[in-house]
C-alpha cells in the first residue's frame, strides 16, 4: 500500500482484523515520520506490527561502490522506535522495477541480484516473527476468514 494512514489503510484494518502489518519505509527522515504514523494507526486499530522493511536502502554502481542515496539507518531507527525487528534493507536496483513492470518478480528471475536475496531473507524473517495457526483453528465465521477462503478457492481453480 502507499504510505500513510488514509481511508484504504483504515478500511483494510477493519476488513482484516486478524492481519499483521509490515511497515515499509525508506531511509529518509520524512518517510520514517509517515511510516511512524502508519504504525500508530495500526496499533490504534489493534493490528499487530511485526516488523519494518527499509526499501531503497543503497544503490550499488556497476563498479561495485555503494551509495546511500536517501540516507542511512532510517529503517533501523524506525524499528527501534516502534519496538519491532528490522526485517531487511532492500537495495535500490533497476531489476526490481523492471521485474515488476514485466510481471516477473526479481526473486523469480534467474539472476535476481542482491535485492532478490534480501526479499528472500525478509520472507524467512517473516516466517519467524509471524505466529502460525493451523488451518483447523481458523474461525471461518469472520468476514476476513470467509474472504480468505474465497481467495484460496479462486487460486486453486
Amino acid at each position: 500500500m502507499p504510505p500513510g494512514t488514509g481511508d484504504v489503510q483504515m478500511g483494510l484494518s477493519r476488513l482484516l482484523p486478524r492481519a499483521d502489518m509490515v511497515i515499509v519505509t525508506t531511509p529518509a527522515l520524512a518517510a520514517q515520520k509517515v511510516a511512524q504514523r502508519a504504525a500508530d494507526m495500526a496499533r490504534r486499530s489493534f493490528v499487530r506490527v511485526v516488523g519494518v522493511v527499509e526499501n531503497m536502502s543503497t544503490f550499488t554502481c556497476g563498479h561495485g561502490e555503494s551509495y546511500a542515496l536517501f540516507g542511512s539507518g532510517g529503517g533501523q531507527a524506525l524499528a527501534d522506535d516502534i519496538g519491532v525487528p528490522l526485517l531487511g534493507q532492500i537495495p535500490l536496483e533497476p531489476a526490481v522495477a523492471a521485474g515488476g513492470d514485466a510481471g516477473l518478480p526479481v526473486t523469480l528471475a534467474e539472476s535476481g541480484g542482491d535485492a532478490a536475496a534480501v526479499f528472500e531473507s525478509v520472507a524467512v524473517r517473516l516466517d519467524e516473527v509471524v505466529p502460525h495457526e493451523s488451518s483447523d483453528a481458523v474461525d471461518m465465521a469472520g468476514c476476513s476468514a470467509r474472504l480468505l477462503a474465497h481467495v484460496a478457492d479462486a487460486l486453486n481453480s
